[in-house]
């Protein structure tokens, strides 16, 4: 796993632009405040590794499917961000999509980015109880790390990710995702610090280096 763009911008002395793309993970919806959602829990726990700082780019929007993220994929494209930190699969089975529509529409926009120059990093899809009830969430379980594989993309299993934290933190589901869907403080506190740890490893460099 390697980040080589944000890699050469920070080893350069540079300020890089971090881009978040997605739906209401990425947003921060659920969180008390802005300062306790993904955007701001990430770059305070990644600015270590990027002594000159971090300009993050938050274009997370509530209920987003991968429909919606296509007709949006030119303002990501013109951010001309170091690292896109793609989020999705969430909404897009209770609105209908298809696994295979999905994936045609992600794949596009992944290599769209790639070709742009971006690093990407993908997050998967949450553990939540309203996603457990829907019949159609399933397949994008399987559907998304497949495609982060077939592109080489890294990708930072969620799913599982919530479920060891429920077990480490003897938390149930609901704890963890109060409206049953998003992730409160506590989720958005261990994805924020994990996620910065996870991109942080792939530059090949600890919280220390210069």
């Amino acid at each position: 796993m390697s980040f080589p763009a944000l890699s050469r911008a920070i080893r350069a002395g540079q300020v890089p632009k971090i881009c978040l793309f997605g739906s209401s993970s990425m947003e921060g919806v659920g969180a008390s405040s802005p300062e306790h959602a993904f955007a701001a829990v990430f770059e305070r726990n990644f600015t270590p590794y990027a002594p000159a700082g971090v300009t993050i780019i938050n274009r997370g929007i509530g209920g987003n499917d991968a429909r919606d993220m296509h007709g949006r994929l030119q303002d990501v494209v013109e951010d001309h961000a170091r690292l896109v930190i793609w989020q999705g699969g969430t909404n897009d089975g209770w609105h209908g999509l298809t696994a295979d529509e999905f994936a045609e529409l992600t794949r596009t926009d992944l290599q769209t980015l790639r070709d742009g120059g971006a690093d990407i990093a993908m997050i998967g899809p949450q553990w939540c109880p309203m996603l457990e009830e829907c019949p159609d969430f399933p397949p994008f379980l399987s559907i998304v790390p497949k495609i982060a594989r077939e592109l080489n993309i890294p990708y930072y299993d969620r799913y599982n990710a919530m479920k060891a934290w429920s077990r480490d933190h003897s938390m149930t589901c609901l704890e963890i995702s109060p409206d049953q869907v998003h992730m409160g403080d506590f989720g958005y506190r261990l994805l924020g610090e994990e996620v910065a740890a996870w991109i942080g490893a792939g530059l090949g460099q600890d919280s220390h280096s210069s």
